[in-house]
């Protein structure tokens, strides 16, 4: 196991590595830089391609995998949603095992994973979230981020084109919302 330190550093630093890169997907894994930086691990899960959703991460091994990058920071006012749809090419185009983290793995990485569940799987966000949180408890995208991805969640599962499949897939309350006469 990780030991943690005396230094505040030392334990935030353990606190966000704990139990390495998590299988989302069995080709979609989210994790931190360290992780990324980590060529053992990265070899040992099979990763192909790695997605980083960070400014200050570096892509640590060019050549050697397949590298997208999406430069977001991490605050509530940072626009992620715009590159939604791109990363969610990304992965589905790797044709092998992604990585997708930025920097701790918390934020950023596990707000790209949701909005990837939310259109693939074709889930509301809350569900998601929970299937995530399962596998890396220290999921926290910031309160800008939850705020795009509910907006994301509206657009991809409650337009006209997807309203009959949720007729089914509901509880009726939810229905009596999509009613346009209601």
């Amino acid at each position: 196991g990780i030991r943690i330190g005396h230094s505040t550093t030392t334990i935030s630093h353990s606190f966000c590595l704990r139990g390495g890169p998590v299988e989302i997907l069995p080709f979609l894994y989210l994790g931190s830089c360290y992780h990324s930086s980590n060529k053992q691990v990265l070899e040992s899960l099979g990763i192909t391609a790695v997605l980083n959703v960070s400014a200050s991460c570096p892509n640590h091994f060019e050549g050697q995998f397949r590298y997208k990058s999406i430069p977001v920071e991490d605050n509530h006012m940072a626009e992620i949603s715009v590159w939604f749809q791109e990363a969610i090419d990304s992965v589905k185009s790797s044709g092998g095992r992604v990585l997708v983290h930025c920097q701790a793995g918390i934020s950023r990485s596990a707000t790209i994973c949701l909005a990837y569940l939310i259109q693939t799987q074709r889930v509301r966000l809350e569900e998601a979230f929970d299937f995530v949180k399962q596998r890396r408890g220290v999921i926290s995208p910031n309160f800008g981020f939850m705020g795009q991805l509910l907006q994301f969640e509206t657009e991809v599962l409650f337009t006209e084109s997807s309203q009959v499949a949720l007729l089914f897939l509901t509880p009726g309350w939810a229905i009596l919302r999509l009613c346009p006469l209601c």
